[in-house]
């Protein structure tokens, strides 16, 4: 993949602005389409080297962009939560870059402003969503920030976080909810069917599921049409590229 940053008007030579400077990375493939391109995926381990690929092509800013689940007990379904800072692990927190946050702020009036968890998997009680939230302060969690979060920090460029909440912290998950999401993003519905003939006492908590689905996809697609395509980058017309160091450049050609 390659992506351009900035190029400078031929007459001009004032910088102009490239809307594929900004990457989005997320979890599903429906999250991939309300976003655009270039959205991304996240694909384990193969994530991080297809970041890094971008950023040496050119990419100058990265954002987590879907739904996430709620942690703090006052998030509801399709409620938006602009991330301060990213939750990754114990004693390992990145703060998001301020400007960009505060351009989501702004364009998104009524968001929520607060620290956000990224987890390696889904918090399956109410009780480790409660614990968890009174430990970190995290308002909500979702599986991709904390890749983003690392890689941009590593690279010294800007992230953001933009999360619509899907299952409010109050509300378990059905266990055909937690099955691992399919190639490319996509939910495995034969498993997810089999799971359901095999416990129907599940198909009460899939129905509400699939309420609150609708309304935080909505939610995601408002949050999307008012960021537009550069989903608020306020570096995208800066003439001063943020620096990256040379041990990082050396590292980004070792991996490629």
């Amino acid at each position: 993949m390659t992506l351009h940053v900035t190029v400078n008007d031929a007459q001009t030579g004032a910088p102009r602005c490239d809307v594929k400077a900004v990457i989005a990375v997320v979890g599903l493939a429906i999250e991939a389409r309300i976003a655009g391109a270039p959205a991304m995926i996240a694909e384990g381990d193969r994530t991080a080297f297809y970041l890094r690929d971008a950023i040496r092509h050119g990419a100058r800013g990265i954002i987590s962009f879907g739904v996430c689940g709620g942690l703090d007990p006052k998030l509801r379904p399709g409620n938006i939560v602009i991330a301060s800072s990213v939750f990754a692990a114990k004693d390992e927190a990145y703060p998001a870059d301020h400007p960009w946050a505060e351009e989501l702020l702004r364009m998104i009036p009524g968001a929520s402003y607060a620290a956000i968890a990224g987890v390696a998997s889904p918090m399956t009680s109410l009780e480790e969503r409660r614990d968890f939230h009174g430990i970190t302060g995290a308002v909500a969690a979702d599986m991709e920030s904390q890749i983003v979060a690392r890689i941009a920090s590593e690279l010294r460029i800007p992230f953001a976080v933009c999360r619509v909440v899907l299952n409010p912290a109050h509300r378990k998950l059905p266990r055909a909810a937690l099955i691992d999401i399919g190639p490319a993003g996509k939910p495995e519905l034969r498993k997810i069917g089999r799971s359901l003939v095999q416990d129907p006492g599940q198909l009460p908590g899939l129905s509400r599921l699939a309420v609150d689905s609708v309304m935080a996809v909505m939610a995601l697609r408002s949050a999307k049409r008012r960021l537009g395509a550069h989903f608020g980058f306020p570096h995208l017309c800066s003439r001063d590229r943020v620096p990256i160091p040379t041990r990082a450049l050396e590292t980004i050609a070792t991996r490629a």
